[in-house]
């Protein structure tokens, strides 16, 4: 395909994704856009079905899709990296394999990267999450941006629904592959430091899909968590403590108690496993990156 037909990237990575990858992918097939585009999906080595629907979707629909090979290193920050240098749009989207882009997001996306370098989608948690997940957990990007709660105090945006025209996304040298999860905040951040402004775009929707299963919510929690420690380490200026940081050791006690107390709703334990799982990994990431994680 020639870069001159190809206004639009839209980049996927995905490992062991059959799940719920039809859905996204059903998702991308319908979209109407004037912009010309391609999905570029990078997959990391997939042992299930998930190769096998690439393939069909590749090669007997009208899918602009091409399938690159990922399986060579590891993690999400990797994975992005393949599609997006493997691509040849001069705006690139980034979404994942188990939420869905709502109508019209490669459009409201398109468009909004007329006019900025980094752009966020909106996050809807009501289509694909039961009543009592989304009671459970909180959709960040309903609303607006939020910024960070610990230095650089700059907003961020996932890639569930990420935009950045290459020329920034090559400045700031694509995703760091040394950041294996939350790599989008890091991305965000690193950008915005090299004098992008991320912006919202609230008519790009994309539909979240939480975790279900407890131990799930304790995992991805977890997971969060600890590596949230290892961005905040990377950010913090030398020499410098956060206000209150006297009070770590009493923090996240109080939610965990509350959910707790009210256990007996199926909401409250999700919000029990989350909390659970969000100071299992604050204390894990700050003994491990040495900082007083938020």
């Amino acid at each position: 395909m020639n870069s001159s037909v190809v206004d639009v990237t839209v980049a996927l990575t995905c490992l062991n994704a059959d799940e719920h990858l039809r859905d996204q992918l059903e998702a991308l097939r319908w979209q109407v856009t004037r912009f010309r585009w391609e999905l570029v999906v990078a997959d990391g080595g997939s042992t299930d079905g998930t190769l096998a629907l690439l393939r069909h979707y590749e090669n007997e629909t009208a899918l602009p899709l091409r399938v690159v090979d990922a399986s060579a290193g590891r993690g999400i920050a990797f994975g992005f990296n393949v599609a997006a240098r493997a691509s040849e749009g001069e705006r690139i989207l980034f979404c994942e394999a188990d939420d869905e882009v709502g109508e019209g997001w490669i459009e409201a996306m398109g468009n909004a990267l007329e006019q900025h370098e980094l752009v966020a989608s909106r996050q809807d948690a009501s289509k694909l999450n039961e009543s009592w997940v989304r009671d459970a957990r909180v959709a960040g990007l309903a609303e607006g941006l939020q910024p960070s709660w610990f230095p650089p105090y700059l907003p961020h945006a996932s890639t569930m629904g990420l935009g950045v025209r290459r020329e920034l996304f090559e400045r700031v040298g694509g995703f760091d592959e040394n950041v294996p999860v939350l790599q989008d905040m890091d991305f965000c951040f690193a950008a915005q430091l090299a004098g992008a402004e991320l912006v919202f775009v609230p008519e790009a929707v994309v539909h979240y899909r939480f975790r279900a299963r407890f131990r799930d919510i304790y995992r991805q929690a977890r997971l969060y968590s600890e590596h949230l420690a290892r961005i905040q380490r990377k950010y913090k200026p030398a020499g410098t403590s956060l206000p209150g940081e006297w009070k770590w050791p009493l923090r996240s006690w109080k939610p965990i108690l509350a959910h707790a107390s009210r256990a007996y709703a199926r909401s409250e334990r999700g919000a029990l496993a989350w909390s659970l799982g969000w100071q299992a990994g604050r204390i894990r990431g700050s003994l491990r990156h040495r900082v007083l994680a938020v």
